[in-house]
């Protein structure tokens, strides 16, 4: 078989006070087959996403073409402009690639925006049908906090996203969607679509019950004859448009009743988990009393409301403020995106002492600014940590700074922290602390959880605080949870 596949990624916060333009895609990770070198089998990470695929299809044996690969972090809508431009470079490369093309296998992230667009995956996946044609399978690989339009569904062969949180089983979801649509093709599935919407907002840990039971019981129930796929999607809370909010994506073989059937019994399960589904959140004074109180072993506080995976600054001083009050030592705490106090680091070198004021910047969402006095500890210009989901990533320029018994990583390329690995290449080992402070929702857990001694959720007035009553959406739809009070699912929410 000959497969195209890409990677287009933005999870766009509509509230985020950070732009987006072309050179947060360069930022990110990018390429072009016209930039690039071509990828080498085992060595496709600069593929990003489409790693996935391409690495599948040398597996099979597959003739691989691979388009652009690009992405950003989470913040505003892209520009038109620029979005505008991503878009026809992918579009010329699947045009290019469209003679004797067999699937095309994209991933993307499933909450894109940008300026005059409120559904970049739907606007390019139905750009994309019109380029191949109604027969070629178009597999389209989202991360769980899709937003679901009647665009995707309806231009999309098979729609399918990972089913953890954090998302650590990209690859088994795109093998199991090349499969899929392999079949499709060949002739041997004929899929049938069953969708439900399911008004609510939230985020929802699959690690622990009862989200942990709730996920085995999907990928159980998926091995059922002639259920080819099931999807929930967690939806994007900060995405302000009609479309926002969780779903469910069900494929039967020829059988329509028993997809919709199955999508709304999930979505019924689903909706009762719309609060013990959530991890319990601490305010900061709690948050660090409860760490405190941990006789044995490092404990980790999430800073959820300040996490740059969301759209957020990550240059928040609200728990750092509290643990400088309070005269806490023995804390590591990252990462705060600062590219002056870097600039004043790297200019006054390692084992420098000099004032600094740290943080506060970038909006009213970063609280104000620190003043303290620091010693600089390590610089470094090569820092990487493993990503979640797409391999190693650099950190930028990091300067590895101690405050009153606080080491303060503060770094120039926005970014949450995914592992340990990179507090250790910033220059300290965070198992040696009584507290690490995270700067993420939950991505962290995957490589955090297993040393911890206890995790702690911390919500603060950062911007992406817990509020949902009080977030200034204009064009979300209503009724929603918990915005609204509804109580059960009547009627079933299918696709309109």
């Amino acid at each position: 078989m000959k497969i195209f596949t890409a990677y287009l990624a933005h999870e766009t916060n509509t509230f985020s006070p950070i732009p987006t333009n072309l050179a947060a895609f360069y930022e990110g990770g990018f390429y072009r087959p016209q930039e690039s070198p071509p990828p080498a089998p085992g060595a496709s990470e600069h593929l990003l996403g489409a790693s996935y695929f391409y690495e599948e299809a040398q597996r099979r044996g597959d003739e691989v073409v691979v388009g652009l690969c690009a992405q950003a972090q989470p913040s505003r809508p892209t520009n038109r402009k620029d979005y505008l431009q991503l878009r026809q470079w992918l579009l010329d490369d699947l045009t290019a690639a469209r003679e004797g093309i067999d699937m095309v296998l994209v991933m993307m992230h499933g909450a894109m925006m940008a300026e005059g667009c409120d559904d970049c995956e739907g606007d390019i996946i139905a750009a994309m049908r019109a380029i191949v044609g109604p027969d070629v399978p178009i597999g389209l690989l989202l991360d769980l906090h899709c937003n679901i339009t009647p665009t995707m569904l309806d231009n999309a062969t098979i729609v399918k996203a990972c089913k953890e949180y954090p998302h650590t089983d990209f690859d088994a979801r795109a093998r199991e969607l090349y499969a899929l649509c392999a079949a499709i093709r060949r002739g041997s599935i004929t899929p049938a679509l069953g969708f439900c919407r399911v008004p609510m907002l939230g985020l929802f840990q699959t690690a622990q019950d009862p989200m942990r039971s709730f996920i085995d019981a999907i990928l159980l129930r998926e091995e059922t004859p002639d259920l080819c796929s099931i999807t929930l999607a967690h939806g994007f809370p900060w995405s302000d448009f009609a479309h926002a909010g969780a779903s469910v994506i069900v494929y039967a073989d020829k059988d329509a009743a028993l997809a919709q059937r199955s999508a709304e019994a999930i979505a019924e399960q689903f909706f009762t988990l719309r609060e013990s589904g959530q991890a319990r959140l601490s305010s900061v004074d709690e948050a660090i009393d409860q760490a405190l109180a941990c006789d044995d072993g490092t404990v980790v506080i999430a800073d959820i409301a300040d996490n740059p995976g969301g759209g957020a600054p990550s240059d928040s001083t609200f728990v750092l403020g509290e643990l400088l009050r309070r005269g806490v030592e023995n804390v590591a705490l990252a990462y705060i995106w600062d590219p002056a106090a870097v600039d004043l680091a790297f200019i006054a070198g390692e084992g420098a002492r000099l004032p600094m004021r740290v943080g506060g910047k970038v909006s009213r969402w970063s609280g104000s600014p620190v003043d303290v006095e620091v010693e600089v500890l390590c610089l470094r210009t090569d820092a990487t940590q493993q990503h979640i989901a797409t391999g190693p990533t650099p950190l930028g320029r990091t300067a590895l700074v101690r405050a009153n018994g606080i080491d303060i990583i503060l770094n120039d390329l926005r970014q949450q922290p995914f592992s340990p690995q990179g507090f250790v290449e910033a220059g300290v080992d965070p198992w040696t602390k009584k507290i690490v402070v995270v700067k993420s929702t939950h991505h962290f857990y995957a490589a955090f959880h297993q040393r911890a001694a206890q995790i702690i959720y911390c919500d603060t007035p950062g911007a992406l605080n817990a509020d949902v009553k009080h977030r200034p959406y204009q064009h979300i739809r209503r009724p929603i949870w918990p915005i609204d009070p509804i109580e059960r699912l009547t009627p079933p929410g299918k696709a309109t």
